[in-house]
């Protein structure tokens, strides 16, 4: 069975992620396929319980094949993803959000779907997360196989503050006609515009001054030529068939 990646940035909410953890941990079928990666920032007000919590992740979930706790600069989630991915050993990459909780049991067994309708390894699945639905694909499922075609996790880095990262590989998905809805696996988002989480301030930091969504979407509809020529090359590799890799942007 392939091994499943969850890539989760998390600031000032140790707790939640403790609870996104606990999540994955029980509707989890084969944890000894799962490894789960983390990027803290070194200068987060909660450093001290994120530390606390790797130092005691294997007492409290013995059965996750691996975790990984990266303490780094402050920096873009687009480059924390990046970052998380350099150092994660999965044939299939999620995006995870410590304000999610996985509810439905055998998430990765239903995965098999996926990987078993596209042998050639070129997909973007994603889960039901309760906002969202098949309108967009807001926690992005794909394979390293497309990590290495595009050469980059998610999106480049660099690209984004904060958002957008998501309309990135739904974008590449739709145009290569690759998108993979799972309606029947929740994930659900508490967030707080669905009423589920208190607006925190992880929520304000992200929305203070100039909105970095609102940044964030004026860079995505400047660059849709890279994306058209990073469908592209997906869509080259499913033709193909081919093998090959390319180095990751830098």
């Amino acid at each position: 069975m392939k091994v499943k990646s969850i890539l989760t940035p998390s600031r000032a909410r140790p707790h939640r992620l403790v609870s996104f953890i606990s999540s994955v941990d029980a509707s989890t079928r084969v944890k000894a396929n799962v490894e789960m990666i983390f990027y803290i920032d070194e200068d987060d007000p909660h450093l001290d319980a994120y530390k606390d919590l790797r130092n005691r992740v294997w007492d409290l979930f013995p059965d996750f094949l691996n975790f990984k706790f990266i303490f780094g600069k402050p920096q873009s989630v687009c480059d924390s993803w990046n970052d998380m991915y350099e150092q994660s050993i999965g044939d299939i990459i999620i995006m995870g959000n410590d304000d999610l909780i996985y509810r439905t049991t055998d998430w990765d067994m239903k995965l098999r779907e996926v990987y078993k309708k596209y042998p050639d390894e070129i997909y973007c699945a994603w889960f039901n997360d309760g906002i969202n639905q098949e309108r967009h694909c807001a926690f992005p499922i794909i394979s390293k196989r497309w990590v290495e075609t595009v050469g980059y996790c998610f999106a480049p880095r660099g690209m984004f503050e904060f958002g957008y990262n998501d309309t990135w590989v739904f974008d590449l998905a739709k145009r290569t006609g690759r998108i993979h809805y799972m309606g029947d696996v929740m994930a659900e988002h508490n967030h707080f515009s669905n009423n589920k989480a208190k607006y925190d301030e992880t929520y304000a930091k992200q929305r203070e001054g100039t909105s970095k969504y609102t940044i964030d979407g004026e860079k995505f509809g400047k660059t849709q030529n890279q994306r058209l020529l990073d469908a592209n090359k997906l869509i080259a590799r499913i033709l193909s068939g081919c093998s090959c890799e390319v180095k990751l942007d830098s």
